[in-house]
């Protein structure tokens, strides 16, 4: 807090007891235990608590230093709400008896550790489902307590809490995700701060970062008006954790600031040919190996597609197994009228396809982006098309989606009408780092060289969309030199050489690997 007024200084009980005996005739006793000094005693611890009230009272009046709901009061002044606990969701894999019908709101969990005093997750099922062929079938769930606590690892689950005849085991193959603690003071702090020193002004751009950071999990905002051309307003955002954001937080703020033209197909109604395509159950497409050749699936685009710019097909897909090395699908949009394929910009030269192996997929639905260039003119189409390399893994395409990467332009979000906002995730840039210590002796090796680590990446993170981001030699040296147990280091690289990395205005560094011999 600021230096405290002079009517608040110097009130402690001590001071204050003698201001009064002063103030007394000297010809009376005014010595510890006299009737005079035994009066006005309690008063003066009164008055000192009294300062010390009036000292948490503007404590508690202003941003920089209040707390909790007064934090809150503060911020609602000004429009602005603490962002509430996110539940994490995922997907859990039930098995038993064939047929057996599993109804919504089942209960499962996590095992408590008695060791670590670690309590168990409940999750609930969120739908009906039915154990097919197999004995299983996977189900989404979300957390029962909203907050982290529900991000858990794979497998971890294990425990089918509410009885369900016919179930006998559960497990999640992919790790939980999405789960965001409320809002702490600090973060709360911050965006208020950030809103009313950077006022709104019809959609500058402090409306944007205010907006971003807005939508739970947003850990910072990096904004460039005009960077793709007039009219057009990029914003670049990190998670809470201050690395790239994950898709599912890019969807979000898309929507809130500004929403993109969507557009979903069902995968039983795109086309499909060659060998080894059929339409599987739950109306998802599947693709196995067929030495007879290679299989595809099509869906038109130009059809659907409103407006000329860059778009992004998303195309939600499983396999049967996560093993595979060699080239298993290969998904990208094709110029029917030039017969190349399309771009992923427009003026650039990579071809929007990509060739995807299995351990590049995972064994629950997950999305695959793929970004490419229309120019409103040409007849384009998805194309994914089941290779020959991989003969044994299962693929099944779920779900299809084309979205606009520029948003609509009719106001329908936060931004003004007439605004072309693109929400991206911060591109990652590897900070790779090697180096040579020396240790004190007495010190355990491999827990100094993973202290010595942690102090790089809590440097590394501390660099996020700040006003100098580039990552500089030095000061990794010197989070090595701050670690307890470390005598000196030599032979520091990063990223192979001796200088500084740049970090970009929507970039964000990220700790690779770290290697200290």
């Amino acid at each position: 807090m600021a230096t405290l007024p002079n009517y608040l200084q110097d009130q402690t009980e001590e001071s204050i007891r003698q201001r009064m005996l002063d103030s007394l005739p000297s010809d009376l006793d005014k010595s510890e235990g006299s009737f005079i000094w035994d009066a006005v005693a309690p008063a003066s611890i009164e008055l000192a608590q009294a300062a010390i009230w009036a000292q948490e009272v503007l404590r508690r009046g202003f941003a920089g230093t209040t707390f909790g709901s007064y934090l809150d009061l503060r911020c609602e002044e000004h429009g602005l709400t603490r962002r509430a606990a996110v539940k994490a969701t995922g997907q859990v894999k039930l098995t038993g008896k064939v047929g057996t019908v599993v109804p919504t709101g089942i209960r499962v969990a996590t095992p408590a550790d008695r060791v670590t005093g670690t309590s168990s997750v409940e999750f609930v099922t969120k739908q009906e489902i039915t154990l097919d062929g197999t004995g299983a079938a996977t189900v989404a769930v979300e957390a029962l307590q909203a907050g982290a606590i529900g991000n858990v690892s794979s497998g971890a689950i294990s425990i089918v809490v509410t009885p369900v005849p016919g179930v006998t085991t559960v497990t999640n193959a992919a790790a939980f995700g999405g789960g965001i603690d409320t809002e702490t003071d600090a973060s709360l702090s911050v965006r208020f701060l950030q809103k009313v020193r950077s006022p709104s002004a019809g959609g500058n751009k402090a409306d944007y970062i205010n907006w971003a950071l807005e939508v739970p999990g947003v850990g910072g905002v990096s904004v460039v008006p005009v960077r793709d051309g007039p009219g057009t307003v990029s914003v670049a955002i990190i998670g809470s954790n201050n690395e790239p954001a994950d898709q599912a937080l890019v969807d979000k703020v898309q929507a809130f600031i500004a929403p993109s033209w969507k557009h979903a197909v069902v995968p039983g109604t795109m086309t499909t040919s060659g060998y080894g395509v059929s339409i599987d159950s739950g109306n998802a497409i599947k693709m196995e190996y067929s030495s007879s050749g290679n299989g595809s699936v099509s869906q038109q685009l130009h059809a659907l597609l409103q407006q000329p710019g860059i778009w992004k097909a998303r195309t939600k897909m499983r396999v049967d197994g996560i093993d595979g090395t060699d080239p298993l699908l290969q998904i990208g949009v094709w110029n029917v009228t030039t017969e190349v394929w399309t771009k992923t910009t427009p003026n650039g030269t990579e071809e929007a396809v990509k060739t995807v192996r299995a351990n590049e997929l995972d064994v629950t639905s997950a999305d695959w982006m793929q970004n490419f260039y229309w120019n409103g003119q040409d007849q384009v189409e998805l194309r994914i098309t089941r290779l020959q390399s991989d003969s044994s893994t299962v693929v099944w395409i779920d779900f299809c989606e084309f979205l606009s990467t520029f948003s609509k332009v009719s106001g329908e979000g936060k931004a003004p009408v007439g605004a072309r906002v693109t929400v991206e995730s911060a591109a990652s840039v590897l900070i790779n780092i090697s180096a040579t210590l020396t240790i004190t002796g007495g010190y355990n090796e491999a827990s100094v060289k993973a202290a010595a680590e942690q102090n790089i990446a809590q440097y590394i993170k501390s660099l996020a969309f700040s006003d100098d981001n580039d990552v500089r030699n030095m000061r990794i040296g010197q989070a090595i030199l701050d670690t307890t147990g470390v005598q000196d280091y030599a032979n520091l690289l990063v990223n192979g050489g001796t200088g500084n990395i740049p970090v970009g205005i929507q970039e964000v560094a990220v700790l690779g690997v770290v290697s200290f011999s």
